[in-house]
């Protein structure tokens, strides 16, 4: 049998390539999109309690486990934190996350002066910190105000509500990532 191959210029494969690379990135956007799921009930923030960007507020959520988790379809409570991350009043001016840190459950701390945040952290992240951190004192892992992992042992980054509305005198939170309904 003959061999059969294919010559490929630089330019086709730099093309596939950043297609391929296109492709992945709008297939984990869509699957981001799909891992929330409702709260029991929104739970609604006033808007004067986060007036400043790098202000966090606590708050709890009532959800329902999945019918896929160790105690299926069961109510929980989980505590998160609210942060105006931008100017504005609409949800992308906003991020809420869980507190629970996603490597051992324990609580996780939000640091707002960034003079004190450990060295050891500032080290493992590989840059100085400038902005505020959300830091489980367990072990110091570290996650941006949006939950995004930084540095530290934590396998992801913290589980992420949805802000899903402003009005002119609230913030509501709808959804949440479907795996917290599983694993906190």
């Amino acid at each position: 049998m003959g061999s059969w191959t294919m010559k490929v210029s630089r330019r086709m494969f730099l093309a596939a390539s950043a297609l391929i690379g296109f492709a992945r990135k709008a297939r984990a956007q869509i699957s981001r999109a799909l891992r929330f799921r409702p709260l029991a009930q929104p739970v609604v923030v006033p808007l004067d309690a986060i007036p400043a960007r790098r202000r966090a507020r606590p708050f709890v959520a009532d959800a329902v486990t999945l019918s896929t988790a160790a105690n299926p379809n069961q109510p929980i409570r989980v505590s998160g934190m609210i942060v105006r991350t931008a100017e504005g009043d609409r949800p992308e001016s906003f991020s809420a996350v869980c507190v629970r840190c996603p490597h051992e459950l324990c609580d996780v701390d939000f640091v707002d002066e960034p003079a004190r945040i450990p060295q050891e952290v500032i080290d493992q992240a590989g840059r100085p910190l400038a902005d505020p951190i959300y830091l489980c004192p367990c072990h110091n892992s570290a996650f941006k105000t949006d939950g995004e992992r930084l540095a530290g042992p934590a396998p992801r980054g913290l589980y992420r509500f949805r802000v899903t509305g402003v009005s002119a005198s609230a913030v509501e939170i709808a959804e949440v990532e479907e795996d917290v309904l599983i694993f906190v």
